[in-house]
């Protein structure tokens, strides 16, 4: 039944990737992916299942413990001569000999080690599927980040071809001006350098984006010839100016929904619990202990039932143990759990200040990059109108090409700037949405 369904999910997986391939990958799609085939997520998991062995393996040490040996010789043994009354080498008679033993027990006391062994387990269980979920957050933010890195570089070819247009426009009008004698060779010149120019950054754009796309190829670990096709959307200004929750809010709902802090919190527990599980080395222990043996043997006459029932033995009692010297091992373990201690509850303070600086940084960039934003659409608006100005005057004759040039390399820079400015904002968004739960 077990190979069926692991065939069947299978299919079903193959089944979702083609369909994303006929579609386009969506950010969703990328995150859902990578959750369910990366491997730094698997090992996490298998993390997860060792923890879990680790707690029943501490709940089974608080039970008595049972085992049966059993041993068989075979040997030879002298006889003493009836002639000589000595041992004569050459006579030797065979014997055999079976012992069995069944044996049981169980610690009564041991200062509380096993049961802190057992809660111990199970916390670092919790913490170590926090971790795993940590894992995962660690994978989508930076599938966040690639998403948006191939949003921004697609939009950025987009305008660079615009751009390459105008140039070959703008050169195809110098080069008939030149033919009715109201141009010069220089301003051809000129045109065509702007045109290799702009096709230069064309290239160097479609380039970034194929980077780009193959870093988040290499995070979803497809193979790098994969076919791979992002579903692009449009953003509205809506969209880029979001308002978003006060820094405090921010921080708040982080801690309530990201797995760090409470991963460090636990950890920190398990190491308090790790230095009580040391002192109690200076504890006695107690354990309770029975067993059940026999033996047969070819020396005598009686058969195996009889002789296993004759020779049966039966013992219970109790050991005591109390340390006195053990060579500082206690007093060592304890300073090493101290030590992991102090270090558990710095790892909690860096985790939570760390959190804390993310929220606050992309709280602030975010309203940079939307405050830019705002600015660089106002700004690009003004620098296309300036630059249509100069074209139509350029195009009369009015304006020369370096002016002409001038204003187009205003406008490209402001064009530029809202792209940055733009998805700055929408990949800082979608990071603070994640981080925050949203």
């Amino acid at each position: 039944m077990r190979p069926f369904i692991t065939l069947t999910a299978l299919l079903l997986s193959v089944s979702s990737f083609t369909t994303v391939q006929a579609q386009g990958w969506s950010l969703s799609d990328c995150i859902t992916y990578a959750l369910e085939n990366n491997i730094q997520v698997q090992q996490a998991q298998n993390s997860v299942e060792s923890a879990e062995a680790d707690v029943k393996s501490s709940r089974a040490a608080l039970f008595p413990s049972l085992s049966f040996s059993s041993s068989q010789s075979l040997g030879f043994q002298k006889i003493e001569s009836q002639s000589y009354s000595t041992f004569d080498a050459m006579q030797k008679n065979p014997t055999y000999n079976g012992s069995y033993n069944l044996s049981a027990n169980m610690t009564l006391f041991d200062g509380g080690a096993n049961w802190r062994s057992l809660k111990q387990s199970k916390i670092n269980k919790q913490a170590s599927e926090l971790e795993a979920q940590q894992t995962a957050n660690n994978i989508q933010v930076q599938i966040i980040q690639a998403y948006y890195q191939i949003l921004y570089a697609h939009e950025s070819v987009q305008t660079n071809e615009e751009i390459v247009a105008v140039a070959q426009r703008e050169l195809d009008r110098t080069k008939a001006k030149l033919e009715v004698g109201k141009g010069t060779k220089v301003d051809v010149a000129q045109m065509e350098s702007q045109l290799q120019q702009n096709t230069y950054n064309l290239v160097n754009a479609r380039n970034t984006e194929a980077s780009n796309i193959l870093s988040l190829k290499q995070l979803l670990q497809l193979c790098p010839d994969a076919d791979f096709s992002i579903n692009y959307q449009d953003f509205s200004d809506e969209d880029v100016l979001s308002i978003i929750p006060s820094v405090a809010d921010a921080e708040l709902m982080a801690l309530n929904n990201l797995p760090d802090v409470k991963a460090a919190e636990l950890q920190t527990k398990a190491a308090e619990l790790q230095t009580k599980i040391a002192k109690a080395g200076y504890m006695p222990s107690i354990s309770l202990n029975g067993g059940v043996s026999s033996s047969n043997g070819n020396v005598y006459k009686s058969d195996f039932g009889t002789q296993i029932k004759d020779h049966l033995r039966e013992n219970i009692g109790v050991s005591i143990s109390v340390p006195i010297l053990d060579n500082r091992r206690t007093r060592s373990a304890i300073d090493r759990a101290k030590i992991q201690q102090s270090n558990a509850l710095l790892n909690q303070e860096n985790t939570l200040l760390k959190l804390q600086n993310t929220i606050a940084s992309l709280h602030l960039d975010i309203l940079s990059a939307q405050s830019r934003y705002q600015s660089a659409i106002a700004s690009e608006a003004s620098a296309k109108e300036s630059f249509e100005m100069m074209e139509e005057r350029y195009n009369v004759g009015l304006e020369s090409v370096i002016d002409l040039l001038t204003e187009k390399n205003n406008y490209l820079r402001a064009k530029q700037e809202t792209l940055q400015s733009k998805y700055t904002a929408l990949m800082d968004l979608e990071l603070l949405d994640f981080y925050t739960g949203q």
